[in-house]
């Protein structure tokens, strides 16, 4: 019994740790969200000018026009480089710039061909014609010359 309570406990064990690792994933990814990033940045942002004001005696100081100013500037250069930061990480490296391009060569190179391709066609096709006629006419000479030798 020894052995199977003990084997019990890893089990339980392993799944503690498995759903520990899970949530730390889950954390992580949340934390790393842009998203969530941003807003974590701004409520950073709110709190800091909120104590910034605070007089501390229990009564609101008010916002200077300076403080204001000041937060609207730090919101606007903190969103702009949220902004900057999200258009570099979408923007394709070179080497899908690269493919892109030898992708849509590829395709028109495909359609150049299939162009090409279809005019030797419709000339093989008329050569065909062609060559039939030739075929009838010769058949028809061999016929009448045939019947003409009796």
């Amino acid at each position: 019994m020894a052995k199977k309570d003990n084997l019990d406990q890893m089990r339980a064990e392993a799944h503690r740790r498995q759903d520990n690792l899970a949530s730390d994933i889950d954390e992580l990814i949340d934390r790393i969200n842009p998203k969530n990033a941003v807003t974590r940045w701004k409520n950073e942002l709110v709190g800091s000018v909120k104590d910034f004001s605070a007089a501390g005696d229990g009564k609101d100081a008010g916002l200077s026009p300076a403080v204001i100013a000041g937060g609207v500037i730090g919101s606007v250069v903190l969103a702009a480089g949220a902004i900057t930061a999200i258009a570099l990480a979408n923007r394709p490296s070179p080497a899908q710039r690269e493919a892109k391009k030898a992708h849509k060569a590829s395709a028109a190179a495909r359609k150049d061909f299939a162009k090409q391709a279809s005019k030797v066609a419709s000339r093989g096709r008329a050569a065909s014609k062609d060559a039939d006629k030739a075929i009838r006419n010769a058949q028809k000479t061999v016929a009448e010359y045939l019947t003409r030798r009796g």
